[in-house]
């Protein structure tokens, strides 16, 4: 959990793990509908009513799983890697819960990508072994709550504790779906290779169960899958240093975005996440790369009326935000309250807006004073919003502006408030049937009020062109 070289390579495969689902499935199981009448950045499907394969509820076998796993990476840590933290006696345990909890100084990438990804693997051996959201939610608390008592020698941390369990839930149950819309055991011969192979990079303990249990080859029926869309983009990324012109730089951009059920079918959202999204980008240029990550699930909606020809959904998500640039480093485990509304203007013009508040439960930055604290970033609660509008001409193209802000308190580290903030404005055209061209402008900026330094502020431009394509 702490090799940050891997860990960079891994984010920069991030949106090559759901091109497998292009390959393998049909227009016929993803057909996509009109933009026209959905919140910025969605597209209109219809749910299906399971996209689940049914498996018989096993709860000794994945607290089995979840006890060998973490055996299993500790004894990496110890006997290969030779790491000093792994080297655990009873003694150690002992000191662990006598002292409790404090906060840890690993980095970022290992805090706040590593332990959500291993959290998400807590998760799928149960999610994979017919447990549900909640249950398998429980799970990855108690295989978290093993590893920082039991397999270090370092005190439990405060920020693992939630990074690993609570952001693993997203990361697990969006993984968990997307592999089973792989998923095909009607499928044979090649096809049924690949697509248990890739379903197995994006979630490899339901690939280590399915193996196990011989339901990797076994024929079956073709799963009900629900309706979801794929969108990919790539360009050129331009970012321009201070605001300044002279100091450019241009980075090549890649992009995706995955929207999993209907927002605005409310009465379809039986269980968590049965409506999700992800957004990953991806800027490349030499020696620096910008990644931004971000995925919200519903838990709860419900719809209602302000105007009589408006459609409003209120809802709570879950959601998750890493974004890495040249301004920021910034990481946030949030839930969100929001409200979408779609006003239709005409038969060819509609407006849709959306406004949420989110309690950051625990979020990280970085810090050009975190180091004096031995840290590379800063760590604490915070709260978020987020305020967004589109205008949408029918089979021409639309017009959209989104602003979110947040603010991390600092309880490890540098003391203080951080506040950061990412404002888009963009405009694109159709071209065909499922692409656009975009161009789109960008501000990232933060700023720091500390107590014991001198206050920071900092902010970077960027313009995107970019093309895209609906799948």
């Amino acid at each position: 959990m702490r090799d940050k070289k891997h860990a960079r390579k891994y984010l920069r495969r991030i949106f090559f793990i759901l091109i497998p689902v292009i390959i393998l499935n049909s227009k016929a199981e993803s057909q996509t509908a009109s933009n026209y009448e959905l919140p910025s950045g969605l597209t209109a499907f219809s749910l299906s009513d399971s996209s689940e394969i049914q498996i018989s509820k096993k709860y000794f076998l994945p607290a089995a799983e979840i006890v060998g796993l973490n055996f299993a990476v500790w004894g990496y840590h110890r006997y290969l890697s030779g790491e000093g933290w792994s080297n655990i006696s009873w003694e150690s345990i002992k000191y662990n819960f006598k002292n409790g909890f404090e906060w840890d100084v690993d980095g970022y990438l290992v805090n706040q990508f590593w332990h959500p990804y291993h959290g998400s693997n807590y998760f799928n051996l149960a999610r994979s072994n017919g447990l549900n959201f909640w249950e398998s939610a429980l799970y990855s608390l108690g295989g978290s709550l093993m590893w920082e008592y039991f397999m270090e020698n370092e005190r439990p941390s405060y920020n693992d504790i939630v990074n690993t369990p609570v952001s693993g839930t997203i990361l697990g149950e969006i993984s968990f779906r997307v592999s089973n819309l792989i998923i095909d055991e009607s499928s044979s011969g090649l096809e049924r290779f690949i697509r248990e192979f890739t379903s197995t990079l994006l979630n490899p303990m339901q690939g280590f169960n399915r193996m196990i249990t011989g339901e990797m080859w076994k024929s079956g029926i073709k799963n009900i899958k629900p309706d979801f869309s794929l969108t990919l983009s790539t360009g050129v990324h331009n970012v321009f240093f201070g605001g300044r012109i002279k100091d450019g730089r241009i980075y090549l951009s890649l992009g995706g975005d995955l929207i999993y059920g209907d927002p605005l079918k409310t009465q379809e959202h039986r269980k968590p996440f049965d409506y999700f999204n992800v957004h990953t980008e991806l800027h490349i240029a030499e020696n620096d790369n910008i990644v931004g990550i971000s995925a919200s699930g519903v838990l709860w909606d419900s719809k209602f009326k302000m105007f009589a020809n408006s459609n409003e959904v209120i809802g709570i998500y879950k959601e998750i935000d890493i974004h890495i640039n040249t301004v920021y480093k910034l990481s946030a485990t949030s839930v969100s309250s929001q409200i979408i509304s779609r006003i239709p203007i005409s038969n060819s013009l509609a407006l849709q807006n959306y406004f949420g508040v989110s309690a950051i439960l625990m979020g990280g930055t970085n810090s050009q004073y975190s180091s004096t604290e031995g840290k590379d970033y800063n760590i604490g609660p915070g709260a978020s919003a987020k305020i967004g509008s589109k205008l949408i001409l029918k089979n021409s193209g639309e017009f959209y502006l989104n602003y979110k802000r947040y603010w991390i308190h600092t309880l490890s580290g540098a003391r203080g408030e951080e506040f950061i903030g990412l404002l888009n404005i963009g405009l694109n055209f159709k071209l065909v049937d499922g692409s656009t061209l975009g161009t789109e402008l960008l501000l990232y900026e933060r700023s720091g009020d500390y107590k014991n330094f001198p206050d920071t502020k900092s902010s970077n431009i960027a313009v995107r062109m970019y093309m895209r394509h609906n799948i």
